[in-house]
This record gives structure tokens, C-alpha cells and sequence, in this order.
């Protein structure tokens, strides 16, 4: 294992402890799986010069609106997170992209921020296999390639 391997795996294993710490119990190992499912396939570049706390935010932010989506139409929000107001922070503009998954997805945000000369510095595409249950609350994340009835994909 080389070193940045080691950093890596320490890096998100402190972003699923503060998860377990900091999230309330009854949603807690629900936002750990999600997080796992984020990160996945993340390089080790880009996990560079981040750190935990801010990614931990993230995830939150994002698991925040992920847990609301309801399927119907994308939700898109478009922000520069501060600490004060969001708990987390970035120098760069974060765009948070909710939708059912579908073909051709990342190629068409990536060359429409192409197009407008926006220059992407982490894209996350993470698509998701998961069960709602009637009021549309997350009840579960399903493998891929499971054959479980009533699942959704969404990223």
C-alpha cells in the first residue's frame, strides 16, 4: 500500500467517523452508506489538499438534498458555501446536481460547463440504487447489481 492510499482510506475513514459522531443515530448508518457509495470511486488526486471536516460537510449538504429528491425533476442547486451558513466551505462554486440516472448524464453537464468556459475542478458521479418507501424517505441502499424489487437509480 502506498502512502496516498494510506491517506486516502484515513481521510474518508474520519469523514464516516464525524458522520457517526455528529449525525443523529435514527439517520446516521444511513448517511455512512451514502457516503461510502459518493466516494467510491473518487481518485486519490482528487482527495489532495482536502480535508476531513469539509468533506464531511459535503457529504451532508449534499445527503440533505439527496434525502429530500422526489423523483419528479432534477434539483440543482447552485452555491459558494461558507462556514458560517452552510458548515463547510470551499473556494470554488459547488453545483449539486439531484436526478434519476440516465444515459449521457455527466457528458452533458461537462460539456455545457465546457461550453460556458467553467472549468469543473471535481465532478462526482455516483450513481445509486436505493429503496424509498411511500412518503419517498430513504429506506435503504441496494447493490447494483442486485435483483431487489421496487428500486430506484438515482445519482
Amino acid at each position: 500500500m502506498t502512502v496516498s492510499n494510506n491517506q486516502h482510506s484515513v481521510l474518508l475513514e474520519n469523514v464516516y467517523k464525524l458522520i457517526n459522531k455528529k449525525v443523529d443515530d435514527a439517520h446516521a448508518s444511513l448517511v455512512e452508506k451514502f457516503s461510502r457509495l459518493l466516494f467510491k470511486n473518487i481518485p486519490l488526486d482528487d482527495l489532495e489538499n482536502r480535508n476531513d471536516s469539509d468533506l464531511y460537510g459535503a457529504t451532508l449538504s449534499l445527503w440533505n438534498e439527496f434525502a429530500k429528491y422526489d423523483g419528479q425533476q432534477a434539483r440543482i442547486r447552485v452555491f459558494n458555501p461558507q462556514i458560517s451558513r452552510h458548515g463547510w466551505q470551499s473556494t470554488h462554486t459547488i453545483v449539486e446536481i439531484i436526478v434519476s440516472d440516465m444515459p449521457f448524464l455527466v457528458d452533458s453537464v461537462r460539456m455545457t460547463l465546457n461550453r460556458l468556459n467553467i472549468t469543473s475542478h471535481l465532478l462526482l458521479h455516483s450513481p445509486i440504487n436505493l429503496k424509498r418507501n411511500a412518503n419517498g424517505d430513504i429506506v435503504d441502499f441496494v447493490e447494483s447489481n442486485s435483483k431487489a424489487k421496487n428500486t430506484k437509480r438515482e445519482t
